[in-house]
């Protein structure tokens, strides 16, 4: 369950390991179970998620939920979503960073193209897990109206 208090919200999981650099991330709330691995650039597994997906994933996720909550407090129709993630991960100072996250969402809604960029925008701001990782994440939309 998670921990809600005033201002503060707690979220829980559990990793269990199963050897050769692989676990099981069981999601508590969910009961949902997903399998783990070190990615293959880094001597791991290929075809299971790293947390390296796992880190573009949640800004990708977040910004699509940010959205869908501004879109219908702002009475705006959406007729589809979706969006394209990838995150650039460099070494600086002999350390490995994500640099940089690009969101393509591909939106198309009842609306004009001005006020669902403003839309957009407003999203991207209030995107709690993108306001919480030290990379820079760069929204780049394509808009269609109808």
């Amino acid at each position: 369950m998670i921990t809600m208090e005033q201002d503060k919200w707690l979220y829980h999981n559990t990793l269990k390991w199963k050897g050769e650099k692989k676990a099981d991330l069981r999601f508590i709330e969910s009961k949902q179970e997903i399998e783990v691995a070190t990615p293959p650039e880094f001597g791991g597994h290929e075809n299971i998620i790293s947390p390296e997906d796992l880190f573009v994933s949640s800004a990708n996720v977040c910004y699509m939920t940010t959205l869908l909550g501004t879109l219908k407090n702002m009475g705006v129709e959406l007729i589809s979503y979706e969006s394209r993630a990838e995150g650039i991960l460099e070494t600086v100072d002999k350390m490995k960073i994500f640099t940089k996250i690009i969101i393509r969402p591909k939106i198309k809604a009842k609306e004009t193209e001005e006020k669902i960029r403003m839309i957009l925008n407003h999203a991207e701001k209030r995107c709690l897990v993108a306001n919480s990782m030290k990379t820079q994440v760069i929204i780049e939309p394509e808009i269609e109206t109808a």
